[in-house]
């Protein structure tokens, strides 16, 4: 799971800066970096904050997070689906 790459994905999407960003979770922008660096991991409340923090649904944070190998099992027909309703829920804002 690749939980900084999903949520710098999400956060730059939004328009939302690191530290504007470590503004709104009361963290240190430093400490956001390095999740976003993928040398930090997030505790689950912390990644449950975030998701409420970005305005998406927890489960598409993890599912951003996941990485090839995590979706080994999943149809190619599937993956497109999936592909194309994140990129809508994304877009709404």
């Amino acid at each position: 799971m690749n939980y900084g790459k999903a949520i710098r994905t999400i956060r730059a999407s939004k328009g939302i800066t690191q530290k504007e960003f470590s503004n709104v979770l009361d963290l240190d922008p430093s400490y956001i970096s390095r999740i976003e660096q993928n040398t930090r991991t997030p505790s689950t409340e912390l990644l449950e904050l975030i998701a409420k923090k970005l305005d998406i649904p927890f489960y598409l944070l993890i599912l951003l997070a996941s990485e090839k190998n995590d979706l080994k099992n999943i149809e190619s027909q599937d993956a497109e689906k999936i592909g194309r309703n994140l990129l809508q829920i994304l877009l709404q804002k």
